[in-house]
């Protein structure tokens, strides 16, 4: 799934969780929601030492991925 889809499929998943919230608040609520959702996997995302080239290249790529579902989000 590219950034872009995972932003929105992060979003929509807590719309339905703000009942009762006026549509442009929910819309800002579940985006802020999704952003402690996507910061707690950067915080856990592990870094590495050492020379292992393919599992460091994992995490980078993982960790750029986060970054552009990151940025995804705050332009929804």
């Amino acid at each position: 799934m590219d950034p872009k889809e995972k932003a929105k499929q992060l979003i929509w998943e807590f719309l339905p969780l703000l009942e009762g919230w006026e549509s442009k608040e929910k819309t800002e609520l579940s985006k802020k929601l999704a952003l402690i959702c996507v910061n707690e996997v950067q915080q856990t995302n592990p870094t590495i030492k050492g020379n292992s080239d393919d599992l460091t290249t994992m995490i980078v790529q993982t960790k750029a991925y986060w970054r552009m579902v990151e940025a995804e989000i705050k332009n929804f």
